[in-house]
């Protein structure tokens, strides 16, 4: 009886041992599939938010932009005047001048202007700003990126009852375009459309 006893303590057999083995094999793939599944989810989830967040982002930009536009006709460094509004050309696809508010310790804020220009490049949709307009050099310009992946975008025009693919605001008197769509590719959403009216100052 006693030596049986000690047998039955002395500890697992090699088959229980397997066992075990083949047991805790299941729980940890369990486990690592679980953790790769929840950092793909996350992937695709930082993946939509950025996605989203260009869209906003531009809808917000080109809308400010356009909300605040000027009609003034503006000197290049060469001497050539600059139309108020250039749009659907392939080196402006955007361009005109906007209204914007400066704090000022004693006024409490002053308007200034500044020259816009959206242009493509690389696939990349680009904001140009300068707030010297007249005789400016291509130095003065400030860039941002507005769509670091914008593919085949490009700008329509609506004149009250259709969209164009160009549109040039000249001499004074002649009118802006009473909204403006960026149209552009998104890997996450297809193709997208973002529509902005155009403010009436000027």
């Amino acid at each position: 009886m006693s030596a049986r006893r000690a047998a039955d303590d002395a500890g697992f057999t090699l088959i229980e041992a397997m066992i075990s083995l083949f047991v805790f094999s299941l729980i940890a793939a369990g486990s690592v599939l679980m953790l790769t599944q929840s950092v793909n989810t996350q992937a695709r989830v930082a993946e939509a938010q950025a996605a989203l967040r260009d869209v906003q982002t531009a809808r917000a930009v080109l809308s400010a932009d356009l909300a605040q536009y000027v009609g003034r006709e503006i000197r290049e460094a060469n001497g050539r005047v600059r139309p108020r509004l250039i749009g659907g050309d392939a080196d402006a696809p955007l361009a005109f001048v906007r209204a914007a508010a400066e704090p000022d310790g004693e006024r409490g804020a002053i308007t200034s202007l500044a020259l816009v220009e959206y242009v493509f490049v690389d696939g990349s949709l680009i904001r140009r700003s300068r707030t010297r307009l007249d005789g400016a050099a291509i130095e003065e310009t400030t860039e941002s990126v507005v769509i670091a992946d914008a593919g085949e975008a490009r700008f329509e025009f609506y004149d009250g009852a259709a969209w164009r693919q160009q549109w040039l605001v000249g001499a004074q008197g002649s009118a802006p375009p009473r909204a403006v769509a960026l149209i552009f590719a998104s890997r996450r959403y297809g193709e997208v459309r973002i529509e902005a009216m155009v403010g009436l100052s000027g």
